[in-house]
């Protein structure tokens, strides 16, 4: 059962904006359970993905390495996707930072109009051990290029152990279609090339 807050931000996706992840709580910030790891490389792979400001040898490297592009990849303790034309799947990575194996279980509160999905929705983890996970979001009957009703949290529960929970906060803007910035082929009989810019 949600007490009153929490209705208010599942309820108020303005709020999630505003208030991102939540609160800092000292006690609980020096025993979080789960944490959304990044380095050095997750943002480099982010600005090649959403910059011309990084070289191209650094980002082919990094593709080579597995690296994701995808801006709504970067390992934040947080979901956004500005353009959800239909389905998109975004990854994450947790770490348990605690000192004893854990098992955590998914929850979702909001996303109305959105079929999401998390696999696996469970995830056992030893001391410092790391494990990914998908979320796949789906676009039922949201309000399309619009932020104001498509937002929620997604919570890991800890099952036994400390009990703790590990929220993160989803936003979406759902449009009927998108289309990267540009584009650019090679090929035909003539061996012509163009590349094209959207206006």
């Amino acid at each position: 059962m949600l007490d009153l807050k929490a209705r208010e931000r599942v309820q108020n996706f303005a709020r999630i904006f505003r208030e991102g992840a939540g609160h800092v709580n000292p006690s609980k910030a020096a025993d979080p359970g789960l944490v959304y790891d990044h380095g050095f490389n997750d943002w480099l792979a982010f600005l090649c993905g959403s910059t011309n400001g990084v070289g191209a040898a650094t980002c082919s490297a990094l593709q080579g390495l597995g690296y994701s592009f995808d801006p709504s990849n970067l390992n934040n303790a947080s979901i956004a996707i500005g353009d959800l034309a239909g389905t998109q799947r975004v990854t994450r990575r947790v770490t348990n930072v605690g000192g004893a194996p854990a098992t955590y279980n998914v929850s979702l509160l909001g996303m109305p109009g959105f079929v999401v999905t998390t696999a696996p929705s469970q995830l056992t983890l030893n001391p410092g051990q790391t494990k990914p996970f998908d979320v796949t979001i789906t676009r039922t009957t949201a309000t399309l290029n619009s932020y104001d009703s498509s937002g929620g949290f997604l919570v890991w529960t800890e099952s036994g152990g400390a009990g703790r929970t590990v929220r993160i906060p989803i936003v979406v803007r759902p449009v009927a279609l998108a289309a990267p910035t540009t584009v650019s082929g090679t090929g035909g009989s003539a061996g012509r090339s163009s590349t094209g810019t959207p206006s």
